[in-house]
């Protein structure tokens, strides 16, 4: 049984690609024979951000040169048509595995658009994200309705659509009605033991934020809290590429402008340097952006972080709102009195130290692998049926 899982680019090291990676190795588990076709702009780019999120393994990949409308619109405005690349090179993906005719299931897990495939493992709808059109400018608003209008050219109808939260299927179903009884919900996987490593480890006055560098993050935010809370120390790390230069040299400017020689930065962070910092830190502290799952949230928590999240989005109603409700906040002001609370009470701390390594635990690797197993099942008994 040959299965290709389809992810146009990992020119970034983000969950999707991790997401992405671990279908992979688990379907591998399961003994099917599996090839993760994709593009490369930079094969370098490809290779390290492979190996940075499934270190020590070989997953097989099947890697091309990015398409020529891909190339183009880099040329163009290089670092910017993130998305609207994408689908291009997920156009030209399915394409290729058309043209083969020798896989017996497609997974895709990056178009965020459902497609005529087997699964369409979806972690926000591209068309919620064009339709909202956060930017004021003509040329943002141009930009966006010709993400939304290019997706819809490629739009098909998956026998099953994956995603990673209630809140992101609920999402779904607003925008997909009709696939109402095909949208279910299948975590990330994330690497529970690795993290927990270090849980029982000494803590210092640390609170951590992982993210990639990118604008509707809301990092500059973080930089609200460091401000008022100077005892702390504040560290921001992340995976970062062309397009988060901007970003980058903003907190920077800021950091400099306002003394905040309590705040680091450490972009494309090691896996290792990351579960040390980790193992450091009282606290994770997310942005104030509602993350349809999070596995970093997850990864700090079995690190033996106490989370504290967006009141909003699959990081609050899927994880931390089941660690507890002190731990969600609706403007970045409330972060230091959150602190301050569970500060002044070392029972509390513990607690809630506590019941996030055991919640964390709910979101490992095996468990994953099983729940894939369920619909595998499904989806062989309906194809042989069909």
């Amino acid at each position: 049984m040959r299965i290709a899982v389809l992810h146009a680019l990992f020119d970034i090291a983000g969950g999707t690609e991790k997401l992405a990676l671990e279908l992979a190795r688990a379907l591998d588990e399961l003994g099917y024979d599996v090839e993760i076709l994709t593009f490369y702009r930079d094969r370098s780019i490809l290779e390290r951000n492979i190996n940075l999120l499934a270190p020590g393994r070989k997953p097989r990949v099947v890697a091309k040169p990015v398409p020529l409308s891909y190339r183009f619109l880099d040329v163009l405005s290089p670092g910017r048509f993130v998305r609207l690349k994408r689908l291009l090179a997920i156009k030209s993906s399915l394409k290729n595995v058309k043209k083969e005719h020798s896989y017996d299931l497609v997974f895709e897990t990056c178009s965020n658009t459902p497609l005529n495939v087997d699964v369409s493992y979806i972690h926000f709808p591209v068309k919620i994200i064009a339709s909202q059109r956060l930017g004021k400018s003509f040329a943002y608003r141009l930009y966006h309705s010709i993400v939304e209008r290019y997706a819809m050219t490629i739009e098909g109808e998956p026998r099953l659509v994956f995603t990673n939260s209630s809140w992101t299927a609920k999402k779904i179903l607003e925008t997909y009605p009709e696939f109402k009884g095909k949208v279910h919900v299948l975590y990330p996987t994330v690497d529970i033991e690795y993290f927990n490593e270090v849980a029982d480890r000494d803590r210092e006055n640390l609170v951590v934020t992982v993210s990639r560098f990118t604008p509707e993050k809301g990092l500059d935010k973080i930089l609200d809290v460091a401000a008022k809370m100077r005892d702390y120390k504040f560290v921001l790390a992340g995976s970062a590429e062309r397009y988060s230069k901007p970003v980058l040299e903003d907190i920077e400017r800021r950091v400099e402008k306002e003394g905040l020689d309590n705040v680091e930065l450490l972009v494309n962070t090691p896996r290792d340097k990351l579960r040390e910092l980790l193992g450091r830190a009282k606290y994770y502290l997310h942005p104030p952006y509602a993350e349809h799952f999070g596995i970093a949230v997850v990864e700090a928590m079995a690190a033996g972080c106490i989370p504290i999240v967006y009141r909003d989005g699959g990081a609050w109603f899927d994880i931390v709102s089941r660690v507890s409700d002190i731990l969600g906040y609706s403007d970045v002001n409330e972060v230091p009195g959150i602190i301050r609370r569970i500060e002044s009470d070392r029972v509390l701390y513990e607690e809630l130290k506590n019941k996030s390594i055991s919640v964390s635990k709910e979101f490992n690797y095996e468990r994953f692998k099983s729940e894939l197993s369920k619909y595998m099942n499904y989806l062989l008994e309906t194809r042989i049926h069909s």
